[in-house]
């Protein structure tokens, strides 16, 4: 769904840039209604949550594959069809500029133009599908997650576009909201979280944005992963959530390792070790390291994975270790473990 954005927020040297398309769209699936009560609560309180919401990807795309922009530009775009209390069907359109930072009206206009022509596509299609005389009822909603806060205005609250000519004039207006606004209020976002998990979603968006270089995350990580365990998340909530802001802020290769062993300590000392080192350790965000690089940690894999199913849970230092282990190495230890009688005779050369 997702083109490369003519506007990236820039990398620290030698980084690469961050993936936040595919975590929003994670996000916005598993914590709808959280992230609808987080960002719009009026449009919260018209939908029947008791209903599932149904999203209607196919649809979307089918839309945006007759609309793709001349200038490359692409939104994460969620179509989903929701129940109203008063009893109707509706259609939320959610549009999140990815990285991509509006600056001046040219901007903004374009941004409106693009909300207004899937919603006319839209209503275009569903007319074709019904055959009824009027379009469903379709509610857009505007999402800038990385503009800079601007000390000098206060953060847009609605957008439009807008087209005259003589006597003919189109105006279309539908809400913003800039994440931009609860830069300086993460106490706000953190009052929140425990009863809205997607308030986290924007925590670590947020932690993102202020920490570009990404030497500097490795706290503001763990700060973050320790307020999940003081929320009183279950499990099922905690998962999730600790994968999405793994992926958010994401962290240098070389800062992983003592991000692991942190962790490792917070689930020990809450009881809570469900995450397995294996299963960390490859959930990587990116994996641009090249073909030979990604055969060793395809090995590494492996063999975490059968040392673990024949001696049980396996230590930071032997993660480590294997990580840090060239693929001569990673085969002979492979063989090894066929005969090995215990975990020191995986590693006899």
């Amino acid at each position: 769904m997702s083109r490369k954005n003519p506007n990236p927020v820039p990398a620290a040297v030698g980084q690469t840039a961050d993936d936040h398309d595919s975590p929003w769209k994670d996000a916005l699936e598993i914590f709808f209604s959280q992230a609808i009560a987080l960002l719009a609560p009026d449009l919260h309180a018209l939908i029947d949550w008791s209903v599932s919401v149904d999203f209607l990807d196919k649809e979307l795309q089918a839309i945006q594959r007759a609309s793709t922009p001349a200038n490359g530009r692409q939104l994460v775009d969620k179509l989903v069809k929701v129940q109203l209390l008063a009893g109707a069907s509706a259609l939320l359109l959610v549009h999140i500029e990815v990285q991509g930072r509006l600056s001046t009206p040219t901007d903004f206009q374009v941004f409106g133009w693009r909300i207004f022509q899937y919603r006319m596509l839209i209503q275009v299609r569903e007319l074709r599908k019904t055959k009824a005389l009027l379009p469903p009822t379709i509610f857009s909603l505007g999402v800038l997650i990385d503009q800079p806060p601007n000390p000098g205005r206060a953060p847009r609250t609605q957008g439009s576009y807008q087209d005259k000519f003589l006597s003919q004039r189109t105006e279309f207006t539908f809400p913003i909201v800039e994440l931009s606004q609860w830069h300086g209020r993460m106490d706000t976002l953190d009052a929140l979280a425990p009863t809205n998990p997607f308030a986290v979603i924007v925590m670590a968006q947020i932690l993102a944005s202020m920490h570009a270089d990404k030497a500097t995350r490795l706290g503001p990580l763990l700060n973050i992963v320790r307020r999940l365990y003081d929320y009183g998340y279950s499990k099922d909530q905690i998962n999730p959530l600790l994968r999405l802001v793994e992926w958010i802020i994401h962290l240098p290769q070389d800062l992983e390792s003592e991000y692991f062993v942190a962790v490792d300590q917070l689930h020990q000392e809450h009881n809570m070790s469900y995450v397995t080192v294996v299963e960390r350790v490859y959930t990587q965000r990116g994996l641009e390291q090249g073909r030979e690089e990604g055969i060793e940690q395809g090995q590494a894999l492996l063999l975490l994975g059968l040392i673990e199913r024949r001696f049980g849970p396996v230590s930071d230092e032997t993660v480590q270790r294997i990580q840090q282990a060239n693929r001569q190495q990673l085969t002979a230890w492979s063989l090894n473990i066929l005969d090995a009688k215990a975990l020191d005779g995986v590693f006899l050369d």
